[in-house]
């Protein structure tokens, strides 16, 4: 009996921490400041497209942003009569550029830049089915390239390049033209003149 009541005492006592270290718990929980996840909200598309009265054109301007390429399909759906977009940015997503260039083939758009059109801008202009540069206008190129010690998973600059390189060549630019891009920096940018642009294919009416 002795030996039974010292085996009772100590499930009493087990029992009893147990229940003080769930007190304890309990109290920790409660003064535990409950932490909400951070919602990270993609800031809107910077970039604008407007179709003219006769439905027959689309300016673009801004960004070339997320977003760009299904806008352009969508307006096309609902202008089916575009057969011109205007261009006038700094760049941006060339992923973005190289949907747009899909829908400017698929529907036979040609491109026009009576500003400025560098970069990511630059290519959607290339992908014209036909295009031209008005007076004053400026296309700007350059390389690519990852700023040191940058590293964005398997994107490679000289693979990237390469894809982009094969949209002039599939317009039929001039292939020195094609050699001197893939050889650019990425800084500064090269702003050809009207003349070479011509000469090489980039511009298909003076």
């Amino acid at each position: 009996m002795g030996q039974r009541r010292i085996d009772i005492l100590v499930l009493y006592v087990l029992l009893a921490l147990a229940l003080s270290g769930l007190a304890l718990i309990s109290v920790a929980a409660a003064r535990t400041e409950v932490r909400q996840p951070v919602i990270h909200i993609p800031p809107p598309p910077d970039f604008e497209l407007s179709v003219n009265a006769d439905g027959t054109a689309v300016a673009f301007q801004g960004r070339v942003d997320f977003g760009l390429t299904a806008a352009l399909r969508d307006l096309v759906v609902q202008h089916p009569g575009i057969r011109r977009m205007t261009l006038e940015s700094h760049g941006g997503v060339i992923s973005e550029a190289r949907g747009v260039v899909t829908v400017l083939r698929a529907h036979n758009i040609a491109t026009h830049v009576a500003g400025h059109c560098a970069s990511a801008c630059a290519l959607i202009f290339a992908g014209g089915a036909a295009r031209t540069l008005a007076e004053g206008g400026q296309i700007g190129l350059h390389g690519y390239a990852l700023a040191r010690g940058q590293q964005f998973g398997m994107i490679d600059p000289v693979v990237e390049m390469k894809r982009d390189l094969a949209i002039y060549r599939a317009q039929a630019m001039d292939e020195s033209f094609i050699a001197r891009l893939a050889a650019l920096p990425q800084q500064p940018m090269w702003y050809p003149d009207r003349a070479e642009l011509l000469a090489v294919g980039m511009l298909t009416t003076p």
